[in-house]
């Protein structure tokens, strides 16, 4: 009996001390917890810090990259807007970019050039200390150098060129520049120029070509005269007399037309129908060929409506007979002379196209030059008369000429705003 008490003692002993121990770990365990979610609180308040951080780092970040892209779309319009034309290349001399303007003075899409060797598009025309891919060797960077392109078409354009290598931010080499401009029309003035120069001096010479050289004409002809007829039709040596007659007379002719072509053009240009001067000029001209026994004819095709243009009558009318007639020297066995007038716009189109032979590539260029001929006894000058009655009406004229079809002469002129 004793020995059972002794036994629930010492068991009620044990719970006892399991009870503490149990409740010792239950305590540590509580403590633990709390320091977990002390911890996991503070790890809350760090993680919401750093997220705002984040949230405010983003934010910062998205502002620079929406101003990069407004600089960056900035600077591209600026670069699309610039009327001269910019073109880089990588280290390997590739074309990397070319703007809007660029495409437009090489006639070519960027498609067509974005990756090709800079050399096949521009040539290799510069010296080699002069070369954009020099830059990448030590060369210096050039300006306002002139070389020429010449673009699919076969066409050649002057173009002036400027150089720049492009740097990194450790100031490495990583690409070049070129910036160029179009110089067809800066060329095309200088010419003008040159010609004005040139009329200017021509003036000056054709006075003195009127005093001293058509007056001893005039007497030479009239010496030539009373002589042919003191001689009489049957005398061996009246044909000397006829040549010499016929000389003074070509010689009389090509200093007429020398002052026709130095004289200030009078040009009193009035708004009128371009299509009453045409069927004017033409029935003239008809009744021309039919006098001269020629076997041209004239097809003349007209607008049903009134072409409006400020012209002078007596100027243009002369400019398109000097054209007719040289289209019917053009064809000497025969043919037609087309004659087409149409309006497009702000612009007025006349052209006149001849069946003949055509005119050589070599001397295309050069039939509007004063005293430039190919046929005997011309002056060199008609053409160019024409070409200045037409600048005058603020218009160009062109030429078109092939084998087999013939030469078309087309005058453009800006349509009368009225």
């Amino acid at each position: 009996m004793v020995r059972q008490k002794q036994s629930a003692s010492g068991k009620e002993l044990q719970d006892s001390d399991q009870l503490a121990v149990f409740r010792e770990t239950f305590a540590s365990f509580n403590n633990t917890i709390k320091r977990l979610n002390e911890s996991y609180a503070t790890l809350q308040a760090r993680y919401q810090q750093l997220s705002d951080e984040l949230t405010t780092t983003n934010e910062k970040l998205r502002e620079v990259l929406d101003q990069n892209l407004q600089t960056k779309n900035f600077l591209q319009n600026v670069l699309e807007s610039l009327t001269a034309g910019v073109i880089t290349i990588d280290l390997e001399g590739k074309i990397k970019s070319i703007n809007r303007s660029g495409c437009a003075i090489l006639h070519i899409k960027p498609k067509q050039i974005i990756g090709a060797e800079y050399e096949k598009i521009f040539g290799k025309t510069l010296a080699g200390a002069h070369s954009l891919r020099s830059l990448f060797s030590g060369g210096k960077a050039y300006r306002n150098l002139e070389k020429d392109v010449r673009i699919d078409d076969g066409a050649v354009i002057p173009i002036s060129v400027s150089s720049a290598p492009i740097t990194d931010s450790a100031a490495n080499t990583v690409g070049a520049l070129e910036v160029f401009v179009d110089l067809t029309e800066v060329k095309r003035m200088q010419e003008e120029m040159a010609r004005v120069r040139s009329l200017a001096a021509l003036g000056e010479v054709a006075a003195v070509i009127a005093h001293e050289v058509r007056n001893p004409l005039s007497g030479i002809a009239g010496f030539a005269a009373l002589l042919r007829d003191e001689l009489g039709d049957d005398h061996p040596h009246v044909d000397y007399v006829d040549k010499i007659s016929a000389g003074v007379q070509k010689l009389n002719r090509s200093v007429t037309s020398l002052l026709e072509y130095a004289r200030d053009l009078r040009h009193e240009p009035r708004a009128g129908d371009l299509n009453s001067l045409l069927k004017e000029t033409i029935d003239f001209f008809r009744m021309d060929l039919h006098a001269r026994n020629s076997d041209a004819q004239v097809d003349l095709s007209l607008p049903a409506e009134p072409v409006v243009c400020e012209f002078d009558r007596e100027n243009l009318g002369g400019a398109l007979v000097n054209l007719l007639k040289n289209a019917d020297e053009a064809m000497p066995g025969g043919g037609i002379i087309r004659v087409n007038l149409a309006a497009n716009g702000s612009k007025v189109m006349l052209s006149i196209a001849d069946q003949g032979t055509s005119i050589p590539a070599e001397i295309r260029e050069k039939i509007f030059a004063p005293f430039f001929t190919t046929r005997d006894g011309g002056t060199g000058l008609g053409l160019a008369l024409v070409k200045k009655v037409v600048e005058a009406h603020r218009g160009i004229i062109e030429v078109d000429s092939r084998n087999g079809v013939g030469s078309t002469f087309t005058i453009i002129l800006p349509a009368s705003s009225h």
